[in-house]
């Protein structure tokens, strides 16, 4: 039994957790292969017995890079079961109701969807800074519910954390919002003298929005405001509306695999 974990990530959060479902499913003899959206061009389901998609959540759905790729699935010829998770800031969220409805559609069967809390990225704008403790915590907890899920799923079990067609109608008015929001967002960063120009950021940003001119990073209209910018910077040079931001995922973004 062999299975494909697909993830995006923007500061490290839902890599992190791929990372965690391939050690719970290794634990119990079970091998799984971790892609990454962003550097896949095609995708080949052949060979895989079960799927499992994850992603984080901008204004309750997932980030368009993901719905994007969620529509690049091929249809479910071979009774692939799959498990849909998301990473976020609040308790709940709809962006796997939405996945997993996607996925329904395609003929995939849907056995257990999750959200898994962790320190909400873009608190400067909205929501509450996280402790290290609370960070800590939440890490505890995302471990013990991917544990749960891997064993349930593996006997056949389902696990569903799910919204009802109410909230995903009004979420996606909400993500919908967000997306119109995100050219004013972006124009909202800037650098600061201390950018050492190492290039970081621009290697990695997943919308190549970020360009170096007159000896400063520059973010231009496609950003996503996934703040992966922000939290690897080793000179913490960047800046929402002027003011400096605490790199609260410093630690977590290290599980990405930065250019």
């Amino acid at each position: 039994m062999k299975g494909l974990l697909y993830y995006f990530s923007g500061t490290g959060n839902t890599k992190w957790s791929a990372e965690v479902f391939k050690k719970e499913f290794e634990n119990l003899n079970k091998e799984i292969v971790i892609k990454n959206i962003e550097e896949e061009e095609s995708i080949d389901l052949k060979g895989y017995n079960y799927l499992i998609i994850g992603t984080p959540v901008h204004a309750e759905f997932p980030p368009r890079i993901v719905m994007d790729f969620i529509s690049k699935l091929p249809v479910n010829d071979n009774n692939i079961k799959c498990i849909v998770y998301s990473t976020q800031g609040a308790n709940s969220a709809a962006a796997t109701e939405y996945i997993k409805r996607q996925l329904e559609s395609k003929g995939y069967e849907v056995l257990v969807q999750i959200a898994l809390r962790f320190a909400n990225n873009y608190y400067f704008g909205v929501g509450v800074q996280r402790s290290e403790e609370e960070i800590a915590d939440f890490c505890r907890k995302a471990e013990e519910k991917i544990k749960l899920a891997a064993e349930k799923f593996l006997r056949g079990e389902q696990l569903k954390e799910k919204s009802s067609g109410v909230r995903v109608f009004f979420a996606k008015i909400s993500h919908n919002g967000f997306n119109k929001m995100l050219p004013k967002l972006s124009a909202s960063l800037t650098s600061t003298e201390e950018c050492s120009k190492c290039g970081l950021c621009l290697r990695n940003c997943p919308k190549g929005n970020i360009t170096f001119e007159e000896g400063h990073a520059i973010f231009h209209s496609k950003c996503i405001m996934c703040t992966r910018c922000i939290h690897l910077c080793p000179k913490n040079a960047i800046r929402y509306k002027g003011k400096k931001i605490n790199q609260v995922q410093k630690k977590m973004i290290k599980s990405l695999e930065l250019k």
